[in-house]
């Protein structure tokens, strides 16, 4: 399943609205016009946010303002996320609710893609099955998907899915950095070392947004880190990197995103940033290709692909 959507998505997860409406927000207007615009000219059509980050106004009045048109753009939200300071459980209820105060906050009518932002396994696959058909159904969604997803349960939603012809959308963590020890938070999926969750994803042509594809907190960290405090085996990734960096003449941030990139034709990386100059650094993913060898020397060691 080929998307209309660029390979690089922007982030917007910093840019905080207020008030959260595509109607009118005082900050931070011009520090994320100019990421936005930036964006569109180098090629990107595509926004990440959601309902938790309160981004979703300054899209929404981004896209109204812009020329180009609604139709011009491709917009990802996400719902369904627990409460950050108690957790409640997932309802059919509380996933249509925070859809209509996505619509209302973007000011549209209509989401490209809409993703549960947090799976709850206590909710029946089939439920959420059925939800996620309904949203489609109504309209207000375009394509309808998964975030913080295991593979078994990714598995059992398509099960159900399958009978209304809904390939589903998937996001999780996926990187070729040096992976950090436990959970980003509890549920969180990072499938950087899970070669059968990706080559699941590859066989079957399903969508993917990778989320933190330069890892939490930027690549400069995991380079800067005295010796002492890295592991051996991330010692020898970082120098990979840092060769490939060197033999494709582009930095260590490139690389990274082009193995993502390489990893399928559906594979499409959130880049989250303030800097246009780190955005127009970021988008040299999109101009060249690794051999082969080369990028499969990244994968880690459990993985195929």
């Amino acid at each position: 399943m080929k998307s209309e959507m660029s390979r690089i998505v922007l982030g917007t997860d910093w840019m905080i609205a207020v008030p959260n409406l595509a109607s009118w927000n005082i900050v931070p207007t011009k520090r994320a016009d100019a990421i936005l615009n930036g964006a569109v000219e180098m090629g990107i059509n595509s926004f990440d946010t959601a309902r938790i980050y309160r981004s979703e106004g300054v899209v929404g009045r981004f896209v109204r303002k812009h020329p180009l048109g609604r139709g011009a753009f491709r917009i990802i939200s996400k719902g369904g996320h627990p409460s950050l300071f108690w957790r409640t459980p997932l309802t059919r209820g509380k996933l249509l609710r925070q859809l209509d105060d996505s619509l209302r906050a973007l000011g549209t009518d209509y989401i490209d893609v809409y993703l549960l932002h947090y799976d709850d396994p206590k909710v029946p696959a089939q439920a959420i099955a059925e939800w996620s058909v309904e949203l489609l159904r109504s309209g207000k969604v375009h394509n309808i998907g998964y975030s913080n997803v295991s593979l078994a349960r990714l598995k059992e939603f398509r099960a159900y899915l399958r009978e209304a012809n809904v390939v589903p959308w998937v996001s999780n963590e996926f990187n070729a950095l040096p992976v950090k020890d436990g959970e980003r938070w509890k549920g969180a999926q990072n499938i950087s070392r899970d070669g059968t969750y990706v080559d699941y994803l590859r066989e079957d042509g399903l969508p993917f947004l990778a989320y933190s594809p330069l890892g939490r907190g930027g690549l400069k960290k995991y380079i800067d880190h005295r010796l002492a405090e890295r592991k051996l085996e991330d010692e020898r990734r970082i120098s990979r990197l840092i060769s490939l960096g060197q033999k494709y003449s582009v930095p260590l941030s490139v690389i990274a995103l082009n193995y993502i990139l390489q990893t399928a034709p559906n594979f499409h990386a959130v880049v989250g940033t303030s800097r246009l100059d780190h955005l127009k650094e970021n988008m040299r993913a999109l101009t060249f290709q690794m051999s082969e060898g080369d990028r499969n020397g990244l994968a880690f060691s459990s993985c195929s692909y």
